[in-house]
């Protein structure tokens, strides 16, 4: 039987005006809003509420009269980017929470920078106060509660003057505004300045408005009147006076003197109702809550955020999802029109008892049970029909008759999703929200311990993960195993829980695996005239009479860089689709800085080269890399080669060799699997000086000779030279292995700190930073680990320091591991060092072993020096 909440709740979604709807998401780094509450109400999975963070983002919908707030929790954790743009993409308003004691952390300016793209207004909620007050025991003039806002700032990097004033006022938080809320969550307490105003205005007789301007800056009290510069003339200022010095007072009273009956006197004297709990510590909870309502004053700050009718009025903020004025959506989107075509935006996909349901935003139109929605962009797909449509209430649905215009659902349904844009008619092209930026680097393979149709769900389910999770990437390979590739540990794991909640759990799943980069570095102790000849590597194919030269020559990391950052115009020229005025502004960029690094780099032959000679290799370029390895240059370097530019659209004169497709299809495969152990290559060029048709007769007819070149048979052999040349190329150079980095952040006390170091350095982490956090008393270590060696990390930290260190990890950048994975010693002083082979492999070489060995080309010497083993003789 529905209760009365939940009639009231059907009845609200049925009638509710969209401009009367805030959608909200709670966005913080993943220990500012631990412990934030004493019921972790909205953590409705079991690995939520064990270890005590949000993993997945979940709703609810709240009605105050005759505001509908739907309110998104999202994960602090980095592997949950994925999520956390789910939650981004849902709401107008965001609540960025902030630890007052640990100040801006690491993930805080990149949820603020999300927030700010997605246009999103933003609340800055400055929490556990009460830590101030009770832990640090500090006193209102020590708590600089200023230096936090300022911190929690986004640079603008705008060229244009105009945006960047107005996005500047945008960013910037001033608790003036009523854009910054004080607050501690666990004691239920959080207010605005307006709140104090509002209490100290009639007892003072000042102007509400001048106090409000006044509370948080350098103005002090004195004769009843507001006067300037309380800094300079060493008074209080009013913030301290008024806000602080009241709020400290409560707090020494009911939890540092923990004196009952003057808690209660306090109560009276500020016209709070009288205390009911009988516990001094729910007494205290109870008089802040009655005083200064956290739920009243993030209410309120909601409140003052764009509605949903608005939300989308921005004209810039609907071009980003519909990339252009012209979709079909635009206009749609932008009205938030109950009345119109229906079209909603699923974001997450939630498992409730047998209830497969989508949580999802209506952006038009009204959905209701029965109604039939198409998958924008998937013109094959059968309509999925909506079986029925529930408000979310953490752990809860409730069943709605209708979700309207602006409004946060979850519709049952009756199939899998083919897309994440549901309409009424059939749409061709889906809308385009923001996607997570986190890198997938974390892969396993995972196989049905089922039959043929459990095997087919697997891949259903799969699909669905990837659909729905932008940081999910699943790959089905030529033997029919299924392979997913995650963010990090913790994000995989909740993918297989994620599997888990739709019914798949008669599943294997292999053991993590981290890929590796190869590269060539150069190497300067090699003369110029050794570069140029002995780097030189031929190939004759006598069969066919075709010649082969080319070099191997590593390029510069900050063109990498610079492809890495272009990574669609790289697309678009491998698939032919570039637009000529994309192309121009990456070519001019890439002149540019082949020109600044390449003549600097000793022990190539790019050394020294002249600026023209540099623009020619731009030129000449004939693609880049494939998919796997897109940051390697394959350059043409044959002068009576004069093939199409791929800088052009339009260039029509020149034409292609018939085997052209064969030496672009070799080098392809060449970078996707490197000499070391196979992996795919990067800051590779290979520059082609020859490739002509030398017939052994010297007179074959051209007609002859054409139907030579477009034999199959040649086409693969070249393809397989060419392979074969560009790593016998590669293996001129010093080779060296690629890591993939976390960035890690550890927060410790100082008596775990040595267990500290120890852990990082078993773990190969290198320490770039050590600093005392002056606030918390707490040391806090920025290194770089390789991913690769962060599995179950965090576990060993905890129990190594007991629980006094907590360790957060974010994928940073991909680093060349400087050793030689083949060095061994040559000097006597090595030799006495190291022994002959050397006592210990190198790190470059335990991974290229660990490569090889999973990869099943290892090849491991079992026995060494057979004739000397002999049986022991057994004593009787």
């Amino acid at each position: 039987m529905a209760s009365d909440t939940d009639n009231k709740l059907t009845k609200a979604f049925a009638g509710i005006d969209p401009q009367n709807i805030r959608n909200v998401c709670i966005i913080a780094h993943v220990d500012h809003a631990r412990y934030a509450g004493k019921l972790r109400y909205m953590d409705s999975r079991d690995d939520e509420q064990t270890r005590g963070i949000t993993m997945k983002s979940s709703a609810v919908s709240l009605y105050h009269e005759p505001f509908l707030i739907n309110l998104i929790d999202s994960p602090g954790h980095v592997d949950f980017g994925s999520e956390v743009n789910s939650a981004v993409n849902l709401a107008d308003v965001a609540i960025l929470v902030v630890d007052v004691v640990e100040g801006v952390c690491s993930q805080t300016e990149s949820l603020l920078r999300q927030s700010f793209l997605s246009r999103l207004d933003v609340v800055l909620v400055l929490n556990k106060l009460d830590r101030l007050v009770i832990e640090l025991k500090m006193t209102e003039t020590e708590a600089c509660l200023s230096q936090i806002i300022t911190g929690t700032f986004l640079e603008n990097e705008q060229e244009d003057m105009e945006k960047m004033e107005a996005n500047e006022e945008r960013l910037h938080f001033d608790p003036t505004k009523g854009n910054v809320l004080f607050a501690s969550a666990i004691n239920g307490f959080a207010f605005s300045l307006d709140d104090f105003a509002s209490l100290w205005a009639p007892k003072l007789g000042i102007d509400k408005k001048e106090l409000v301007d006044s509370l948080f800056s350098d103005f002090y009290l004195a004769g009843g009147k507001i006067k300037p510069d309380a800094e300079a003339k060493g008074k209080k200022s009013l913030f301290e006076q008024l806000v602080l010095q009241p709020v400290w007072e409560v707090h020494k009273v009911g939890l540092l003197d923990k004196d009952f009956d003057k808690l209660k006197s306090l109560a009276g004297k500020l016209g709070i109702p009288p205390i009911t709990s009988r516990r001094l510590d729910e007494a205290f909870d109870e008089f802040m809550r009655n005083w200064m309502s956290l739920t009243k004053a993030v209410l309120k700050a909601t409140l003052k955020g764009k509605s949903a009718k608005v939300a989308f009025n921005d004209e810039e903020r609907a071009i980003m999802i519909t990339n252009s004025k012209k979709h079909v959506l635009f206009e749609h989107v932008r009205a938030c029109n109950k009345d119109s075509m229906a079209v909603a935006f699923v974001a997450k996909l939630l498992k409730f008892e047998n209830h497969k349901v989508a949580m999802c935003r209506v952006l038009s139109g009204s959905i209701k049970k029965g109604i039939k929605l198409y998958a924008a962009g998937d013109d094959d797909s059968e309509p999925i029909e909506v079986d029925n449509i529930y408000a979310l209430l953490g752990r809860e649905l409730v069943p709605l008759t209708v979700a309207p215009a602006g409004s946060i659902c979850a519709i049952e349904l009756s199939s899998w999703l083919t897309g994440t844009t549901l309409c009424s008619e059939k749409i061709a092209e889906p809308l385009n929200f923001s996607a997570s930026s986190l890198e997938p680097l974390v892969r396993v393979s995972i196989q049905s311990l089922g039959a043929t149709e459990e095997w087919d769900d697997l891949r259903e389910g799969l699909k669905q993960l990837a659909i729905l999770d932008s940081a999910v990437r699943v790959v089905e390979q030529e033997n029919g195993e299924l392979a997913l590739i995650t963010a990090g540990e913790v994000h995989l794991q909740k993918c297989i829980k994620d599997l888990n909640d739709m019914g798949l759990i008669n599943i294997s799943v292999s053991e993590p695996i981290v890929p590796f980069l190869e590269t060539i570095i150069p190497d300067p102790s090699s003369s110029f005239a050794k570069l140029t000849a002995l780097h030189l590597t031929e190939c004759f194919m006598r069969q066919f009479g075709l010649k082969l030269k080319l070099r191997a020559i590593p390029i510069h990391d900050d063109i990498v860089k610079y492809l890495q950052k272009h990574d669609k115009e790289l697309k678009s020229i491998r698939e032919r689709t570039a637009e000529e005025k994309h192309l121009k502004q990456f070519y001019d960029g890439l002149v540019g800085i082949f020109k600044e690094t390449l003549p600097q780099m000793k022990g190539t032959v790019w050394a020294k080269k002249k600026e023209d000679y540099i623009q020619k290799l731009v030129d000449n370029i004939w693609n880049f890399g494939p998919f796997k390895a897109k940051y390697n240059i394959l350059i043409n370097g044959i002068d009576e080669y004069n093939r199409p530019s791929i800088w052009s659209t339009k260039d029509s004169a020149k034409t292609y060799w018939p085997l052209d497709r064969a030496v672009v299809a070799g080098f392809d495969i060449a970078m996707s699997a490197g000499p070391l152990c196979q992996e795919p290559l990067q800051g590779v060029c290979i520059y082609i000086e020859e490739w002509n048709y030398e017939p052994d007769d010297g007179e074959v007819s051209e007609a002859k000779s054409l139907a030579e070149l477009n034999d199959p048979s040649l086409h693969g052999q070249l393809i397989s030279a060419m392979k074969a040349t560009c790593k016998a190329a590669l293996d001129k150079h010093p080779r060296r292995l690629v890591a993939a980095m976390y960035k890690c952040k550890v927060q410790t006390a100082s008596q775990a700190l040595g267990k500290v170091h120890t852990v990082l350095a078993q773990r190969r982490a290198k320490v770039l930073n050590e600093d005392l956090n002056q606030m918390n008393g707490l040391f806090e270590i920025e290194s770089y680990m390789p991913i690769v060696e962060s599995f179950s990390f965090c576990e060993q930290l905890r129990k190594k320091t007991s629980g006094m260190a907590a360790a957060q990890m974010e994928f940073s950048h991909w680093q060349l591991i400087e050793d030689d994975p083949f060095w061994e010693p040559t000097t006597e002083e090595e030799i006495e060092e190291f022994g002959v082979k050397g006592d210990s492999v190198s790190q470059a070489r335990h991974y290229v072993d660990m490569v090889r060995k999973r990869k099943g080309i290892l090849e491991e010497l079992i026995v060494i020096s057979a004739e000397k083993q002999r049986n022991l003789k057994r004593n009787k």
